[in-house]
């Protein structure tokens, strides 16, 4: 029953915890207390501001709160600035709890042989840091993030190198991952069994084609799918 899936691939964000709701509640945090410090905008114009900021320059960008003030047209201010830094890391991490079923999921998976693996884009420092925060640390046969590889986005050569370390092949392999125009595509590429969690900010997306095999509501859904495979 097991042969043929031999081992499964996580990504990170919002498949092993919700990074969608955790970013969201921090940045808001970050700009109500960059308001209480003087910045004169309403909440909803602050946030939206530095929602748009954030998808131009990447998650990884460490300046979002200063070019929120110069998007702003408004003068950099060191504490303004600070509020929303000091709000940001207070907040970050009271939201980074994984899923109720993600490590009763990858302990079953493994008392059934099945290797389990993490394969993510990324900083590889900031991505170990969620795994260490979510307790999720040892869990893992093999962990690889783009970093790792000197790539700056997520590629197959992420997912083959996952594979390669678990020692099985592609086609014995699924991939779970939530956003259907990169890590399904990128798992499909890779040849591997894309499944999409239907979770986090990709959740609404109608994707006419999807690469993806399966989809699933809750990473448990990943043991009977396995054994209907």
């Amino acid at each position: 029953m097991m042969a043929r899936v031999k081992a499964v691939v996580f990504g990170i964000d919002d498949v092993l915890y919700d990074a969608s709701f955790q970013t969201s509640n921090a940045r808001l945090s970050a700009v109500r207390a960059m308001i209480e410090a003087g910045l004169p905008v309403d909440v909803e114009t602050g946030y939206r501001t530095l929602e748009e900021i954030v998808k131009e320059l990447g998650a990884d960008n460490t300046r979002h709160f200063d070019r929120l003030m110069e998007r702003l047209g408004l003068k950099w201010n060191p504490s303004v600035v600070a509020a929303g830094v000091v709000a940001y890391r207070e907040t970050n991490p009271v939201y980074l709890k994984p899923y109720p079923d993600t490590m009763p999921t990858i302990l079953r998976l493994r008392d059934l042989g099945v290797k389990v693996g993490c394969a993510s884009g990324g900083k590889s420092v900031k991505q170990w840091q969620k795994l260490v925060s979510l307790g999720l640390q040892y869990c893992f046969h093999a962990v690889v993030i783009s970093e790792d590889l000197g790539l700056n986005t997520f590629s197959k050569e992420v997912i083959e190198k996952a594979v390669k370390l678990l020692g099985v092949s592609s086609s014995e392999a699924i991939y779970v991952g939530t956003n259907p125009k990169t890590e399904i595509v990128v798992a499909d590429e890779a040849h591997l069994i894309p499944i999409r969690l239907r979770k986090g900010d990709s959740l609404p997306e109608k994707v006419i084609e999807s690469k993806a095999r399966h989809e699933i509501d809750k990473l448990s859904e990943i043991l009977q799918l396995i054994e209907s495979l």
